[in-house]
């Protein structure tokens, strides 16, 4: 919202004279007004009333005496008020008997200017009524009409009654007393007006000059002239104010004299104090350190990524181990007096350690300062070198007192915004930052207050007026009693870092559709968040989310319906991910998430589940509601790849292992779904050519009655030997074809190859033959043309065919399913669930679909004979299908004694190895069944 305009108190009242006389003018034009001409319009209606019942008596009396002059004396005499317009007095046939106007006599009611309509008069003649009535052809005009009784017809045609019309002008009646009221209020407002003006120019010139001297020593006091006093006589509130100030004015120039004298105690201080400085990132490897700790770890080596297990022994690193990940969890300083041992020589210590945090609130290192207490000497020199760091470090240091009071700046502090060290002595540290609003500084020390930490962004200003952008981290100061003494803030210019984002953001696309960062933006995105990680040794994490079942969603609902889910997926993106992450769309439903700022897998964890579990709720659309899902694979820089292009890579590979885990779920990268991936690219590549290279071929494992032991059918099983991947097993490819749309090729090529192969095999001629249809064909009905365009060519008899299905496809389009299967139905063709007992299907399906045949799953056959429970669904799969007149078949029989059981259960037909493996095509004419 807007903020109001600030205005003085002078212009105030100015503006509330002007207010004022606006408001007198408008209470008489918008209020007064119209109520008093409302008032006045009522006594017009009244008077008119009464006059018209008046002429009408006279009228009346004057017809009775055949006194027609007399009648017209009458109207002229009421006629000469300036309000009547016209006043008329019709016979019956509308003629005019007397008028106000002498020309009218004799005239028909048409020929007249009045505007009435002929069906008020007809209605006054026949109806015999008065009326009265405003025109709303004419503004301020008001009509009376009365009907008169004629009774002789002297002079008048013969008629029995005529109509007396009155039209008055309402504005000649009321026009003058509303002008006079104009004038009052006018009068009014303009008397206040200048009284306003009188009192306005006198509060000016006893006021404004004492305002002004207040608000001059004000601005001297708000720019460090502390010494500055008012100095203002009187008893007014002014005086009170001035007084008030001065005694302000007077007790800030104590403070901040005390200020300079405590804040040359403290450089004092500094100066001599013995410390050794280093910082550790999060995996504990050493990323800085001073030279007094380089020379009491000689073999210490920064850029090797040396930990403290290089330097100490074992146990006393594992002690300061817990140190760090104490600092780390709490993201608070902790100080400790400890001992280690160096060169031999035990020494004791006092440490300071607290975390430091990058510009989105992370810590992303731990500063240790550590002061040797048993040798002063080595404590002095340490303070030297603090010293050195503090004054030549790139990073302006700014450092406070508990009152936020500023006591001590570097140089890089003094270059950077050109202020000298007296000019920045005593300010509060709202110094840094001044471009900052109230309520930024507000949440800084609340940030510090409760946490004892802030770091983040801020626009400043230097001495010459200059802006720049500044990163800042700002700590608490804590002493043994963990009482707050002071403040710490590192901070560096950003600008040209700033300017280079702001360049990279214009350049930058975004998709059209959504609004999020498209391809090249996310990479460029990524490129630079993976060098600045590099630079930092940070983390950061990608993650590659990919829609579950929105390409059902776009195929039925049409693209334009698709659009709009995806512009909503986007919006339920954004609300779940922070400002600083970048969320982009790849391209159809692919998503990705740059998310940076030494990311751990818990974190990246929980925004993975939470982003599944917020696209897995309902969208409407149109008043459809619309479930989706969605998959998510998550690399972590630079643990799984350390370039854009691999990170990407192994983010798309860990999604497509999500998916084959079943969907609505994430997966962390790890080489070997990388290993995995790269083989389901090949066979996704290879499957693309594999008809045209002629690698598939299909074998006939036949089905067997048991109690006649003679086949009675072939099921057509298909078998993959690819050029360049060699043998590829069926549970591998077929979910793979499946999922990429090339199922519907390849079956259509088995249909028409075992058409080929009946005319090829006297054997499978004569035969039934099961071919596998995959619950991803229901979606379409090209393999039910292909039976149809078959069957009435002759190039196949259809009813020497059995469609297997899996339940899957009873379950996931059960209405499609239904009406696909009993168009081959009517072909000709015998239907079989396959796998049955593996899925979810129930006995409502078994009823209500055309089944002839049901399969039971190997993986209750082989079982026979070890597991009663599955003897006892074999058992009750037969006697309920017998029950619903269907034929059972039994796969994956090898042992007599799995035989014998089924023949004891009366099982129609069984499959297995028992009889046969599965056969080749240059076989069939010779198989022997062997039992």
């Amino acid at each position: 919202m807007m903020a109001l305009p600030q205005i003085s108190l002078r212009r105030s009242i100015l503006l509330f004279i002007i207010t004022l006389s606006c408001a007198l003018v408008s209470f008489n034009h918008f209020v007064l007004g119209p109520q008093l001409k409302s008032v006045m319009q009522e006594d017009a209606y009244k008077d008119i009333v009464a006059m018209i019942d008046r002429i009408q008596g006279s009228v009346e009396y004057m017809l009775r005496n055949n006194d027609i002059s007399g009648i017209r004396r009458e109207i002229a005499a009421n006629s000469v008020h300036e309000e009547i317009k016209y006043l008329v007095f019709f016979d019956e046939s509308l003629h005019v008997v007397a008028s106000s106007k002498q020309v009218f006599v004799g005239q028909n009611f048409s020929d007249l200017p009045l505007h009435l309509e002929v069906n008020i008069m007809e209605e006054v003649l026949s109806k015999k009524k008065h009326i009265v009535f405003e025109s709303l052809a004419e503004e301020d005009t008001l009509y009376a009409l009365a009907p008169i009784n004629i009774l002789g017809n002297q002079g008048l045609r013969d008629s029995r009654w005529g109509a007396l019309v009155l039209e008055v002008d309402l504005g000649i009646r009321q026009n003058p007393l509303l002008h006079q009221i104009d004038r009052f209020f006018w009068q009014a407002s303009f008397l206040v007006a200048l009284l306003g003006l009188l009192f306005w120019f006198g509060f000016r010139k006893t006021i404004n000059s004492r305002l002004g001297t207040i608000i001059s020593a004000a601005k001297k006091i708000a720019e460090g002239e502390f010494a500055t006093r008012i100095g203002l006589l009187g008893k007014d509130e002014l005086a009170e104010i001035a007084g008030a100030m001065d005694v302000m004015a007077a007790r800030i120039e104590e403070d901040h004299k005390e200020l300079v004298s405590r804040h040359i105690q403290l450089e004092s201080i500094l100066r001599n104090i013995p410390s050794m400085v280093y910082i550790k990132n999060t995996d504990g490897q050493y990323l800085m350190a001073n030279q007094r700790f380089i020379e009491t770890f000689p073999r210490i080596d920064i850029a090797t990524g040396q930990t403290v297990y290089d330097i100490l022994p074992n146990d006393e690193a594992e002690r300061f181990t817990r140190y760090d990940a104490k600092v780390l969890k709490t993201e608070a300083a902790i100080s400790k007096r400890v001992f280690f041992t160096v060169n031999s020589k035990e020494h004791h210590f006092f440490m300071v350690k607290f975390p430091l945090f990058d510009s989105t609130n992370l810590a992303y290192a731990i500063c240790t300062i550590a002061t040797d207490l048993s040798e002063q000497e080595q404590a002095e020199n340490l303070l030297n070198i603090s010293n050195s760091i503090f004054e030549n470090t790139i990073e302006t240091i700014v450092i406070t007192d508990e009152k936020r009071r500023i006591i001590d700046v570097n140089q890089s502090f003094l270059k950077m915004t050109g202020y000298a060290k007296e000019e920045a002595y005593g300010k509060d540290l709202r110094f840094i930052g001044v471009r900052e609003s109230t309520a930024v500084h507000q949440d800084i020390w609340n940030s510090l207050f409760d946490l004892g930490h802030w770091a983040g962004e801020l626009i400043s200003q230097s001495k010459n007026g200059h802006e720049y952008y500044e990163r800042i981290s700002i700590n608490s100061i804590v002493n043994q009693e963990n009482k707050i003494t002071g403040y710490v803030a590192i901070s560096q210019d950003i600008s040209l870092e700033k300017e280079s984002s702001e360049n990279l953001l214009r350049l930058a696309f975004r998709d059209a559709l959504t609004g999020l960062h498209n391809r090249e933006s996310f990479k460029n995105n990524l490129a630079s968040a993976t060098a600045h990680a590099q630079r930092s040794g940070e983390s950061l994490g990608v993650l590659f989310i990919d829609l579950d079942f929105f390409k059902e969603v776009n195929d039925s609902q049409g693209h334009g319906f698709g659009d709009r889910l995806l512009v909503m997926v986007s919006e339920r993106l954004l609300q779940r991910t922070r400002v600083v992450d970048v969320v982009s769309r790849l391209g159809g439903d692919e998503f990705t998430i740059l998310v940076t700022g030494s990311v751990t897998d818990a974190g990246l964890a929980v925004l993975a589940s939470q982003i599944i579990k917020s696209l897995s709720h309902p969208y409407y659309i149109d008043n459809n509601e619309v479930i989706i899902g969605a998959s998510i694979g998550i690399a972590i820089f630079p643990r799984d790849g350390s370039d854009v292009e691999l990170l990407v890579k192994h983010a798309d590979a860990a999604m497509y292992h999500a998916k084959e885990l079943g969907r609505g779920r994430f997966s962390f990268f790890d080489f070997s779904i990388n290993e995995k991936n790269q083989r389901l690219i090949k066979v996704k590549q290879a499957l693309r050519s594999a008809i045209e290279s002629s690698e598939y071929r299909l074998v006939y494992q036949p089905k067997v009655n048991p109690h006649q032991c003679v086949v009675t059918g072939y099921e057509a099983l298909l078998r993959w030997e690819s050029q360049e991947l060699g043998m590829v097993s069926p549970a591998e490819f077929i979910p793979i074809a499946e999922e990429s749309g090339e199922i519907e090729k390849i079956t259509d090529w088995v249909i028409r190859r075992v058409a080929m192969d009946k005319q090829y095999s006297a054997n499978l001629r004569q035969a039934n033959v099961a071919i596998n249809i995959s619950a991803k064909q229901f979606k379409s009905d090209s393999w039910v043309n292909t039976l149809r365009i078959m069957h009435d060519s002759s190039e196949l008899d259809v009813a020497s065919i059995t469609v297997e299905i899996t339940e899957t496809a009873l379950i996931d389009s059960f209405e499609v399913t239904l009406e696909q299967l009993l168009t081959v139905r009517g072909l000709g063709a015998t239907i079989a669930i396959d796998d049955f007992g593996t899925g979810y299907s129930s006995l409502s399906y078994l009823k209500k679909m055309p089944i002839d045949y049901v399969k039971i799953d190997r993986s209750f056959v082989q079982d026979i004979g070890i597991d009663p429970d599955d003897q006892a669904i074999v058992q009750t799969v037969i006697a309920m299908s017998h029950a619903l007149d269907i034929k059972v078949v039994a796969e994956g029989a090898e042992s007599a004694e799995q035989i014998d059981f089924l023949k004891s259960k009366e099982c129609d037909e069984i499959q297995g190895y028992y009889y046969s493996r599965p056969i080749e095509l240059e076989e069939l004419d010779s198989f022997l069944l062997q039992v």
